[in-house]
C-alpha cells in the first residue's frame, strides 16, 4: 500500500512539474496546470459542471487537434483519485464548444459522390441538447445516369431538403464516437412534393443516415493527452455528449489510469527527454 501510495505521489509531482514556468520546456507546452484543490470558476468553464470531473487532483489540458486539417481547440478537466493499488480513478470532462464552432467547416462538403448519386451538406448549426447533440444545415441531391466510365452522366432530378439530425456520443476504447440517432428531411417546394412522391426523400435520408454514420465513426473525438502520459494506458469505462448550458457541447468520461511503478518510471523519463525534469547524474 505504501508503494502505490508513493507512485502516485510521484504522479503528482509530474503534474505539477509540467506547470507553465516549470522546466525548461514547461512554457513551450504551457497548457497542462494541476491543482490539488478544487478549481476555480472561469469564464472559460462557466457552465461545467465540477462534480462531472471531481477528484482528489485536478488537471487541465488545453489542445488543438487537426480535424480535416482544421485545427480545433480541446480543453480538458480531469479528477483522479484512488482506485486500486496500480490505478487511479479518472473523472474528465471535455469541452467540445471548439470542435462546435468549427463542426460547419469540417461537416459541410460532399457526403455522396458515386455515377449514380451526389449528395452534398451544408451544416448551419450545431447545438447541445442534454445528452444529444442537433445539427442543422441542407442537403443537395443529383440523381444521374452511369457513364459507361462510371462518371455520373445525365442528372433526371435534383432536390434540396432541409435536415435536422440528432446525435449523440458513447464511449468506444480511448475515445467518444458520435452517431446519427434519427434525421429529418424537409423538401423545399414543388420539387420537393415530388421527390417525396417517387421516394428519393428517403433515399436521401437512408444516405445521409448510411454516409454521415460512416463518417462520423472514422472520426472518434479522442481525448488530448501529452505524449509521455499515453503510457498511463487510460481506459474509459463510460461517458457521452452532454451540454454546457445554454445549448453548448460537452462531453463526460469516466474511466481509470495506470499508475504502477514501471509506467512512472517511463513517464519520468519521457519528461528528462524533454528536459522538463533533471535527474542527478
Amino acid at each position: 500500500m505504501a508503494s502505490s501510495r508513493l507512485n502516485k505521489g510521484l504522479l503528482i509531482c509530474v503534474l505539477i512539474a509540467m506547470l507553465p514556468g516549470c522546466g525548461s520546456k514547461a512554457q513551450d507546452q504551457g497548457v497542462l496546470d494541476a491543482n490539488v484543490t478544487k478549481q476555480a470558476s472561469s469564464p472559460a468553464s462557466a457552465g461545467i459542471d465540477p462534480a462531472t470531473y471531481a477528484g482528489r487532483f485536478q488537471i487541465k489540458l488545453t489542445k488543438e487537434v487537426p480535424l480535416r486539417d482544421i485545427p480545433v481547440p480541446f480543453t480538458v478537466y480531469g479528477g483522479l483519485e484512488e482506485s486500486s493499488p496500480t490505478r487511479l480513478r479518472l473523472r474528465a470532462f471535455m469541452d467540445l464548444r471548439g470542435l462546435q464552432e468549427k463542426a460547419p467547416q469540417i461537416l459541410t462538403g460532399p457526403l455522396e459522390e458515386n455515377c449514380k448519386r451526389q449528395i452534398y451538406l451544408e451544416i448551419r448549426d450545431v447545438t447541445a441538447i442534454g445528452e444529444t447533440v442537433k445539427v442543422e444545415g441542407s442537403a443537395r441531391a443529383q440523381f444521374t445516369r452511369c457513364k459507361r466510365n462510371e462518371e455520373p452522366g445525365f442528372q433526371y432530378f435534383g432536390a434540396t431538403v432541409d435536415a435536422i439530425a440528432v446525435a449523440k456520443a458513447e464511449v468506444r476504447g480511448q475515445c467518444l464516437t458520435f452517431s446519427i440517432e434519427s434525421a429529418d428531411l424537409s423538401p423545399r417546394g414543388f420539387i420537393g412534393a415530388v421527390s417525396n412522391l417517387f421516394g428519393l426523400t428517403n433515399r436521401i435520408n437512408e444516405a445521409v443516415l448510411e454516409k454521415g454514420g460512416e463518417f462520423l465513426a472514422a472520426h472518434p473525438v479522442c481525448p488530448p493527452l501529452p505524449e509521455e502520459f499515453t503510457v498511463l494506458d487510460p481506459i474509459y469505462e463510460s461517458g457521452g455528449t452532454r451540454e454546457i448550458a445554454p445549448g453548448g457541447m460537452g462531453a463526460a468520461v469516466v474511466g481509470s489510469a495506470d499508475v504502477s511503478a514501471e509506467t512512472i518510471v517511463k513517464v519520468l523519463g519521457g519528461l528528462k527527454e524533454q528536459g522538463v525534469l533533471e535527474f542527478a547524474e
